[in-house]
């Protein structure tokens, strides 16, 4: 490995852009690094060009309109009009920095982590130069068991050295009783709430805590967080319990380009020297470091940890993990670990190895707008189906395959030009005819409720556990592909969802099981007058927003606006890579498991002690049953309907098995619809 020397400078004076080596790291001060950053202009008539194909883009972003008036019961969420908002920034020439903090702060307000607005790296032009600004505090946040705050050294920061004030590195081992006067924890309260994507307060707070993020209280890089110059410039009174104090302030990093290359190379290399010993591993597969790990302990626990969602590296250790499980019949943990968002199929798939009974297809709908229209006629759900059909949700202007979903259904009876013309028309009706949900005088128009059926490469668990067996560990920082597997378990009643770190003060009815359960769009913005290098600006938005299972779907409240809370709660602060931590879960699992043998939660009443004996009460055909929670936190003798059999889906609403729709054809059959279709296609080649 090219070991690499960087050179430390700390200056105090401005400096203009060209001045920083990009070859070097340097650590600055704040005034120092802005005076580079505000040389970085922008023209009005770029400004304008990047604000409407920002408008053009938004009118595919799916929550736009619920958010101008949020549905009844949503404590957190504020009202926000992207359009009013994008209309009120400054549009005169100027700098590139307020301008994109400007954008990025009315996106932040929205509170949802995939709608954002990011600066793309392009080498050799200074005027992206923000891409490479990191700002640090010289400490990370600490919290015990006992909700103590400690702040230890951050003695390197992104490979830097970092000089450590005296009164840091004394006092790391003493609790801080203050900051700037007020409960250490107000602050980072403050922070999160101001400058954190997520609704959740939990999710806040672990954002902003977190040593680990580029977004948060103590680091993170401009792109991502457009911190103030008077913001970073404003000093931090720090007392501890002795009553020693000190003032620190924020400093800046300016990373080298070759640092940056150098460190994504790394990261790829230690992923595949991971890889190389999978097999030479008896009770654990993975690295502690993969997106993906796992093991059986000592104390008879099973242990998946998810980090990421990548089904290219990731599909090979789940099925080794699932594997593993079912050499035993031990409880399961699941830890979810600050978790980035990634395939959404992989956070069925996971669902579905997991507990197999439940239904874990997403259903979803997009918002109506031409520029949704013209990305739909492009194909972008064409892996989703009709829930009611299970008819493939083709691309316009479908052709022979792309409509055999539809035709599968003929019969020797039907005329076969008359059923093509109809499959043509039915296919595009589901987006040409869009339903309209009101929230008071605000209307969202969005496409038919669509299904994401998918089915894991891989077998299930045999040895399947109940519900009351499988222990999920989360805190509301879960987000998108994360907070479907949460949800997903949390509506079916398919595990125990259990809470950690988060805000140790805040209230346990707050740590939601995850956040923005929707699909992600990526657009590139670029300037239309430059003379050498445009700037590029990456746009993200939720494009698909997503449905609890109500199978006549007709849900008018997506799930991003819908609160669904943890059952239990553990003071594990936070999730750190090793076999410590993971025993610390263990033990917080035995105590559950043992505790839901008689106990439970009084407010989830989808969550059911699952046994044979209520099987014949019930008496509901595909139906299987067990003891519903009492109101007075002890399992019931009322035996209520808990999942149904394979090929069956259980709708809660009217408390029976229904068959699933999505069941294909034999091969035989569907050979004979493929054949159909290509006569057809052929005969029309013809008349055209």
């Amino acid at each position: 490995m090219i070991s690499l020397i960087l050179l430390l400078i700390t200056l105090s004076f401005g400096k203009k852009c060209n001045e920083y080596n990009e070859y070097i790291s340097v650590v600055d001060t704040v005034d120092s690094v802005f005076e580079c950053i505000d040389e970085l202009i922008i023209s009005e008539d770029n400004k304008k060009s990047v604000i409407n194909d920002l408008k053009r883009n938004l009118e595919s972003y799916v929550y736009k309109d619920i958010l101008k008036n949020p549905p009844t019961g949503s404590y957190y969420y504020e009202k926000v009009d992207i359009d009013d908002g994008l209309n009120k920034i400054n549009m005169a020439s100027g700098s590139v920095y307020e301008f994109y903090s400007q954008i990025q702060n009315l996106f932040i307000s929205a509170k949802d982590p995939l709608l954002s607005l990011s600066i793309k790296q392009n080498h050799g032009s200074y005027r992206n130069y923000i891409a490479y600004f990191y700002y640090f505090l010289p400490f990370n946040i600490m919290i015990d068991k006992e909700k103590h705050m400690y702040l230890i050294p951050k003695y390197y920061y992104k490979n830097v050295k970092i000089d450590i004030p005296t009164e840091i590195e004394n006092n790391k081992d003493i609790y801080v009783k203050s900051i700037n006067g007020n409960d250490p924890f107000e602050i980072i309260r403050e922070f999160g709430n101001k400058y954190s994507s997520f609704k959740s307060p939990h999710a806040q707070f672990t954002n902003s805590k977190s040593s680990i993020l580029d977004n948060s209280f103590t680091q993170g890089n401009l792109l991502l967080l457009p911190l103030s110059n008077h913001y970073l410039n404003t000093p931090i009174t720090i007392t501890w319990e002795n009553d020693e104090s000190v003032d620190v302030h924020y400093n800046l990093l300016k990373l080298s380009n070759y640092q940056c290359i150098n460190q994504e190379d790394k990261i790829i290399l230690s992923s595949n020297e991971n890889y190389t010993n999978i097999n030479n591993k008896r009770n654990e597969y993975g690295d502690k470091y993969d997106n993906i790990y796992c093991k059986v302990s000592n104390n008879n626990i099973n242990t998946l940890v998810i980090k990421g969602y990548d089904i290219n590296k990731d599909l090979y250790l789940l099925q080794k993990c699932i594997e593993l499980f079912d050499s035993n019949e031990y409880p399961i943990q699941v830890i979810l670990p600050e978790n980035k968002d990634g395939s959404e199929e992989l956070g069925i798939w996971i669902q579905k190895l997991l507990t197999p009974n439940y239904d874990a297809n997403l259903l979803s709908s997009a918002r109506e707008s031409d520029n949704t229209l013209s990305i739909l006629k492009k194909g972008y759900m064409e892996y989703f189906v009709d829930p009611k059909t299970c008819e493939k949700r083709g691309v316009y202007g479908d052709e022979g395959i792309e409509i055999e979903d539809c035709m599968r259904r003929s019969t020797e009876k039907d005329d076969a030009w008359v059923l093509y013309r109809y499959c043509i028309k039915r296919q595009r009706r589901w987006y040409t005819k869009p339903k309209t949900i009101k929230y008071g005088d605000i209307k969202h128009k969005i496409t038919q409720i669509s299904e994401y059926v998918s089915e894991p490469p891989i077998q299930p668990l045999k040895h399947q556990r109940k519900p009351t067996k499988i222990i999920i560990y989360t805190y509301s920082f879960c987000y998108s592909t994360c907070s479907f597997i949460t949800k997903g378990l949390k509506e079916w009643g398919g595990a125990i969802i259990v809470g950690f770190d988060g805000d140790p003060n805040g209230k346990d009815e707050e740590i939601e099981v995850g956040q923005a359960p929707s699909n992600r769009m990526m657009n590139i913005i670029t300037e239309k007058q430059y003379d050498y290098k445009p700037l590029e600006f990456s746009l993200s938005y939720s494009i698909l927003e997503t449905f609890k299972h109500n199978y006549k779907y007709n849900e008018n409240i997506p799930r991003e606006f819908i609160k669904d809370v943890i059952d239990e709660r553990v003071n594990i602060y936070p999730y750190v890579i090793g076999d410590e931590i993971i025993e610390e879960f263990e033990e917080e699992t035995k105590k559950i498991v043992e505790k839901y043998q008689t106990k439970c939660n009084p407010n989830n009443k989808r969550l059911v002690k699952i046994d044979n004996k209520c099987d014949k009460e019930i008496n509901i055909k595909h139906g299987h049953g067990g003891y519903e929670c009492g109101d007075n936190g002890e399992w019931s003798t009322k035996c209520v309907l808990a999942y149904c059999d394979s090929g069956y889906k259980f709708d809660y609403n009217k408390n029976k098995c229904v068959k699933g729709i999505c069941a294909y054809p034999s091969s035989g059959n569907r050979t004979m619809i493929i054949n159909l279709v290509m006569v057809i296609v052929g005969l029309m080649m013809i008349i055209l």
